[in-house]
């Protein structure tokens, strides 16, 4: 979940908070105003401390969602786990509780368990189109196209229009080599999507690379390395391009970045003997 999202719903919480005492009040709006100024960690401190001031104030559950996505965003992600899990008891926001627990669940790649919140999701509601979504990908990892298919075809059926039915399309049609297709929806999504995901220029850029549109690739991947430095695919891709034209040496490390930072060590290898050749 973005940060002004996060924003948003804290300054809501404030909102709510003029009936229930100074101290609480000023502890979430300051919490607010650290995370305007991208002081993450001084915002999770002051949410802390307006709940311990009022352990049973009813909007602690909101304060602990934020609390959790602030923690994921540090890096804290076990406490992040904590945070999401008891904010589901009378939360009114509950559903984006469990959503973002869930995708805690994957990055921490606990997921059978994240398997069990989206299937709750789907049961709470059975028209949540991203549930559907991130099941589907879930059976992807889990080598189970057929489910996944199926979860990805729901989708569509409920909302063609959905980003996240435009993503299950798009999906398929790369794990079927059909790269073109795949390339245009994600150049609708970079066109209409405000902000623009940087994961849409990502797998743009697969495809660009897939289709021999090395140019176009290397612009896109230019667009997001800012945000893309602890991402271990960008170096991959990266380092086929790079290959691509013939500059073995920043191939190389790009590949090596790859390994570092946990992508497939196998496949990394593969694509090191090429820039040795």
């Amino acid at each position: 979940m973005r940060l002004f999202l996060l924003s948003f719903i804290l300054m809501s919480s404030f909102s709510a908070l003029q009936l229930f005492g100074q101290t609480y009040e000023e502890l979430v709006k300051q919490s607010a105003a650290h995370i305007e100024a991208d002081r993450l960690d001084s915002a999770a401190v002051s949410l802390q401390k307006a709940m311990s001031k009022e352990p049973a104030n009813e909007n602690n559950p909101v304060l602990l969602l934020n609390l959790g996505i602030l923690q994921r965003q540090l890096g804290m992600f076990d406490d992040a786990y904590v945070s999401f899990t008891a904010s589901l008891s009378n939360n009114p926001m509950q559903k984006v509780a469990l959503h973002n627990r869930a995708s805690l669940l994957c990055s921490m790649e606990r997921f059978s368990e994240a398997m069990e919140d989206y299937d709750l999701l789907i049961r709470s509601d059975p028209n949540d189109v991203e549930a559907y979504y991130r099941r589907g990908l879930l059976y992807l990892e889990q080598h189970d196209r057929t489910k996944a298919e199926a979860d990805f075809k729901k989708s569509e059926q409920i909302d063609p229009d959905n980003l996240y039915t435009k993503l299950s399309t798009a999906l398929l049609y790369k794990l079927d080599d059909n790269w073109q297709a795949a390339e245009k929806i994600y150049t609708a999504l970079i066109q209409s999507e405000q902000p623009v995901d940087p994961s849409f220029y990502m797998n743009r850029a697969e495809c660009y690379v897939n289709t021999d549109q090395i140019f176009k690739a290397s612009a896109d991947l230019r667009a997001v390395e800012d945000s893309q430095r602890n991402n271990p695919y960008f170096y991959f891709l990266r380092g086929r391009v790079r290959d691509e034209q013939f500059d073995k040496v920043a191939a190389e490390a790009d590949f090596k970045k790859a390994k570092e930072l946990g992508y497939d060590a196998v496949l990394v290898d593969e694509w090191l003997e090429k820039t040795e050749k």
